[in-house]
């Protein structure tokens, strides 16, 4: 039985301390944030949890084996080293941290004290991008030629980092995910349109190293709520809108057939197949990403999401960040 501490019951920690509860061989044994309220809303809950205002009782606590890190970006890095310094196995928030140097730093150091760093990237551990990932692998809508996926709303703000940074990580590490290769080109256009000093709308264009490309639109000034995908390969499509509440996914049997007679002359063969929507398997995505921590922690395992992964996402970012300040 493994014990676990969670620092940060803010905006998307709740859900954490949620999942965290419910794990059969993960036993929920502390709660930090600096907000004693929201810490007895908590204690509510959960009245057989400690609670602190201080984190360091939770990383000082030597009967803690997992540290949950679920607060702003600005302090992963000191949070999550502190941990892996004191031998605790360490789970972060998306993105890993706010610059590559402090991400890569964070890796060599679970590294060699053999501790497990996992990134919450919860989308690749979602039922509907699984799936999708079982399909371009069995080969059936041929080579992936692009990828678009538009993620846009209307809000909300945030304080510390631009739009690329708070939505593009759920982007970035679903298509990591689904692509066999590496990024190789990033391109970013974006635009401060409320304040002057934050990109509120962004687009991000990825070139992976067997020649895919990623196109990524990301927002907080949109009229409606967007999180949908789309993949296009040589032999048909894969269609997931996430704000779908059935059929999230969809496969099209559709593709375009090029032909070159013996004087030059092309021609297009448009293959129209049919269209399904595969069965999901029924899972809270948050809850297999915390199982699949524990069972890496206990098994020795390299997470799916691992530092390294996340690590990758933020040389995205951090390139990003570059290109949309010159």
């Amino acid at each position: 039985m493994l014990r676990a501490g969670v620092i940060g019951c803010g905006y998307w920690g709740p859900n954490i301390i949620r999942n965290i509860d419910a794990l059969p061989n993960v036993e929920l044994a502390y709660i930090a944030d600096l907000d004693s309220n929201q810490l007895e809303s908590i204690k509510k809950k959960f009245p057989y949890v400690n609670t602190t205002t201080n984190y360091r009782d939770i990383i000082k606590d030597p009967s803690i084996d997992l540290v949950y890190i679920v607060t702003p970006v600005s302090t992963h890095y000191s949070f999550a080293k502190e941990a892996l310094v004191s031998g605790k196995h360490v789970f972060v928030e998306k993105p890993l941290t706010d610059g590559s140097k402090t991400s890569l730093e964070l890796c060599q150091l679970a590294e060699s004290k053999n501790l497990v760093l996992m990134v919450g990237h919860t989308f690749v551990y979602s039922s509907a991008v699984r799936k999708m990932k079982e399909i371009i692998d069995t080969g059936e809508i041929g080579d992936v030629l692009y990828i678009t996926s538009n993620r846009l709303n209307l809000g909300l703000y945030q304080k510390d980092i631009n739009v690329l940074w708070d939505l593009a990580p759920h982007d970035i590490s679903i298509v990591s995910y689904l692509l066999n290769g590496e990024i190789i080109n990033v391109e970013a256009y974006g635009q401060r349109t409320v304040n002057p000093n934050l990109v509120d709308t962004a687009f991000l264009n990825l070139t992976f190293s067997n020649g895919e490309k990623v196109y990524i639109m990301n927002s907080w000034l949109y009229p409606e709520k967007i999180r949908k995908m789309v993949v296009v390969g040589t032999k048909g499509n894969i269609v997931y809108d996430d704000m779908e509440p059935e059929n999230k996914v969809k496969v099209f049997n559709k593709h375009v057939e090029l032909t070159c007679d013996e004087h030059g002359k092309y021609s297009y063969n448009y293959v129209q197949g049919g269209e399904y929507a595969p069965e999901l398997v029924l899972r809270e995505a948050l809850f297999v990403e915390l199982s699949h921590f524990a069972d890496c922690v206990l098994n020795n395992q390299e997470p799916l999401t691992s530092g390294r992964k996340g690590l990758n996402v933020v040389k995205v970012l951090e390139k990003s960040d570059t290109l949309l300040n010159l």
